[in-house]
C-alpha cells in the first residue's frame, strides 16, 4: 500500500502524456488519482519533484519539439495542436522551457534533440535530506479562519485584519494559538493561491458573518518544525508527503495539513521565526 502514491501519480502523468491538448482541474486530476484534493498537489510535487501543471506545460513543449522535428507543420498549427490557445501563449511558454524559439529549435537539430532529452522526464523529488518528525495525536479543536486567495505576500494583511477584528470583539483573552490551512501550493498557483489564515480563541469563539468557522485536529499527525523565513515551509511539505510517506507505515488521512506558527512573527526576526507542519496520517489498513 505504501507504493501506491507513486503509482497513482505515475498515472496522472500518463493521463497529461495522453492528453496534453486538453486542460485539466486539480479536482479532476485527484480524483484520478484517487487521492484526497486536501493532498493530491502536495503528493504530485513530492512525488515528480514538479506540479500537475508544470508537467503539463512539459510535456507539451516536449509533444512540440517531437512535431518541430518529425513534421513540416507550421508552428502556429503545433501550437494549437499541443493544446495552446495561441501562438503567442505557446511561443511564451516555450521559450520559458527552452531557452529559444521553437524556430531556433527547429533549425538546429541538434539542440533540439538534446532539449527533447531533458524534458522527457520530471526531475524526481527535490528534497531528501532527513528531518526529525513526530508522531502528534491532536483533539479537535475549532478556529476562527479568513479566507486569503493571492499571493503568499498578503498573508501578513490577511492576519492583521483577522487579528483586529479580534480584537474588536474582545477575544484576544482567549487567544491560545496562530494557525495555516494551506489549500493550494503557492508554487502551483502563484496569483491565486488559497490559504486559510487562523486563531484559536476557544471553543465559543463565534467568527460572525465576515469570517469562517473550521475544524483542526482530531487524529494523528506526523510533524516537524521549520525555523526561518515562512517561504521554506513548502520544502518541509515535499519531504513528509515524500520521503517520509513512501518509507513510513502510514497514509494520509482525508482532513487538512496546517501549520502552527509558535511565535508571533512580529516580535522576532524571520530566522527565528518557528512553525510546526502538520500532515494528517493513519496507519495502513
Amino acid at each position: 500500500m505504501k507504493h501506491t502514491y507513486a503509482e497513482r501519480i505515475d498515472r496522472i502523468v500518463q493521463y497529461l502524456n495522453e492528453q496534453v491538448e486538453s486542460t485539466h482541474s486539480l479536482l479532476d486530476l485527484a480524483e484520478i488519482a484517487e487521492l484526497s484534493p486536501f493532498h493530491f498537489h502536495r503528493v504530485y510535487r513530492a512525488v515528480t519533484g514538479e506540479t500537475p501543471s508544470g508537467t503539463l506545460r512539459r510535456l507539451r513543449i516536449a509533444r512540440a519539439l517531437m512535431m518541430l522535428r518529425d513534421s513540416t507543420k507550421p508552428i502556429t498549427d503545433i501550437a494549437f495542436d499541443v493544446g495552446y490557445e495561441s501562438s503567442q501563449a505557446f511561443s511564451k511558454a516555450f521559450r520559458q522551457l527552452t531557452g529559444c524559439s521553437a524556430t531556433e529549435a527547429r533549425t538546429n537539430h541538434d539542440k533540439l534533440n538534446n532539449l527533447l532529452n531533458e524534458l522527457s522526464g520530471a526531475q524526481g523529488p527535490t528534497t531528501d535530506r532527513e528531518l526529525e518528525v513526530r508522531l502528534v495525536s491532536v483533539d479537535p479543536f475549532k478556529v476562527v479562519a479568513a479566507r486569503h486567495a493571492g499571493p503568499p505576500e498578503g498573508l501578513f494583511t490577511a492576519f492583521g485584519d483577522l487579528y483586529n477584528w479580534a480584537e474588536n470583539n474582545g477575544l484576544l483573552e482567549d487567544f491560545r494559538g496562530i494557525y495555516g490551512i494551506p489549500i493550494d501550493d503557492p508554487r502551483d498557483r502563484v496569483d491565486d493561491a488559497r490559504f486559510d489564515c487562523c486563531f484559536d480563541f476557544g471553543p465559543a469563539a463565534d467568527p460572525g458573518d465576515e469570517y469562517s468557522e473550521a475544524r483542526l485536529g482530531g487524529g494523528l499527525y506526523a510533524v516537524t518544525r521549520h525555523v526561518g523565513p515562512y517561504e521554506g515551509i513548502d520544502e518541509k511539505y515535499d519531504y513528509l508527503y515524500g520521503p517520509w510517506l513512501l518509507s513510513s507505515q502510514y497514509e494520509l488521512s482525508d482532513i487538512p495539513s496546517y501549520n502552527h506558527y509558535l511565535n508571533d512573527p512580529a516580535n522576532a526576526p524571520p530566522e527565528r521565526w518557528e512553525t510546526d507542519v502538520y500532515v494528517p496520517i493513519k496507519e495502513i489498513d
